[in-house]
């Protein structure tokens, strides 16, 4: 199999004949993704033969990968492969993604990909590895049904008061929680949370968060009360275990834009100013699950008209770009004004924000699960 423009990195090197006899599929390209080489294992995987593909780019036609929403991957800063060759770095971690099979079919595959450098260090190509999946990802996807089913909520449908949401798990399930209830004419509860680790333990924790919901749904009114009694109940769960979460629980009132609140442990609340100011509303109090007996204590903060309020998990916030340098709070906050500044009607864009958090990052995607919600008071 002879490759298109690669032999002075591999040819000779024995690598092609090593890499032919991988269980796993493999392919290399170069720095514009026509793809270099094809092993046997890639052809048995997809039904795509070498001859088919080399040549091409894997976005014509062929593999044309989405991810586990059904979103294309082939642009220039969404796929893993790319992103890799362009940052210099390889994933950290295993990618679930779908590739499409010759037959139409998509297959789910667990990828990793790396950049290829020649002997001066210049990344020259890139590799991506993948295996077949189907099996695991079945499981998980009845497990997914599952945890939509418990975050799916009516968000407010109140000419005063916007909702938005966007939640984005890191694998097929993950560990953040959202929920916004209307408790009454003028006011809506809200939590957001975030279970220890991801994937799908800390999925079936978020399922148990829903459960304790609808179980203290008559706490709402106080969120530092129902944040009290969700230490105990989590406290009860796993006592040696040390299960651990963060939430940020609220009450909304649409008519006096008054935001009564308690942050455990969670990430600051964002004030979402008309004028475009982003101010943080600081609470230190501790997480849920870590101490017994925790007595909270209510925070206000107030919303005038124009004004926005976003509540977002650490998937935001734990993001390293390619000089190291974390985004944490400040960086935050400065994506967020960007956003807002480049936007003509002046409000903070979900969708948006999370492209600009993963062109901040120096990985192939988000390494934690993200979830924003995002309430504007109208009028």
């Amino acid at each position: 199999m002879k490759p298109l423009g690669a032999s002075e990195l591999l040819h000779g090197l024995g690598a092609w004949e090593i890499l032919d006899s991988l269980a796993d599929g493999a392919y290399i390209t170069d720095t514009e993704r026509r793809i270099l080489f094809w092993n046997r294992a890639a052809e048995r995987i997809t039904g795509w033969k070498a001859e088919e593909v080399v040549g091409h780019r894997c976005q014509d036609n062929i593999l044309s990968h989405v991810d586990k929403d059904g979103h294309p991957l082939c642009g220039n800063e969404t796929c893993p492969l790319r992103r890799s060759i362009i940052t210099g770095q390889p994933s950290a971690l295993p990618l679930l993604i779908f590739a499409n099979s010759k037959s139409g079919k998509r297959i789910p595959v667990e990828v990793t990909v790396a950049p290829v450098r020649d002997a001066a260090g210049k990344v020259v190509a890139g590799i991506e590895l993948f295996r077949d999946v189907t099996a695991t990802v079945q499981d998980m996807m009845r497990a997914q049904v599952i945890q939509q089913s418990c975050l799916e909520c009516a968000l407010a449908d109140d000419a005063r008061i916007k909702c938005e949401v966007r939640y984005t798990p890191s694998e097929i399930v993950g560990g953040d929680f959202y929920r916004v209830e209307r408790l009454d004419g003028n006011r809506y509860a809200v939590l957001v949370a975030d279970v220890m680790g991801h994937g799908l333990a800390a999925a079936l924790y978020s399922v148990q968060l829903r459960s304790f919901w609808e179980d203290q749904r008559g706490q709402l009114d106080s969120p530092a009360r129902f944040l009290g009694t969700l230490n105990q109940h989590l406290r009860a769960m796993a006592p040696d275990a040390l299960f651990f979460a963060t939430a940020v629980c609220a009450n909304i009132n649409a008519a006096t834009g008054r935001i009564t609140y308690v942050c455990a442990g969670h990430c600051p609340p964002l004030l979402l100013r008309a004028g475009g100011a982003v101010e943080t509303a600081i609470d230190s109090q501790p997480g849920l699950g870590l101490f017994d007996a925790l007595c909270y204590s209510n925070l206000t903060q107030d919303l005038a008209p124009g004004d926005g309020l976003l509540l977002y998990t650490d998937g935001a916030l734990e993001i390293s770009d390619q000089q190291d340098e974390d985004l944490g709070i400040p960086g935050l906050v400065r994506l967020i004004e960007q956003n807002i500044a480049a936007n003509p009607a002046h409000q903070l864009q979900l969708a948006r924000l999370e492209e600009q958090l993963l062109l901040y990052s120096h990985n192939v995607r988000l390494s934690d699960d993200l979830t924003l919600l995002k309430f504007c008071r109208l009028k």
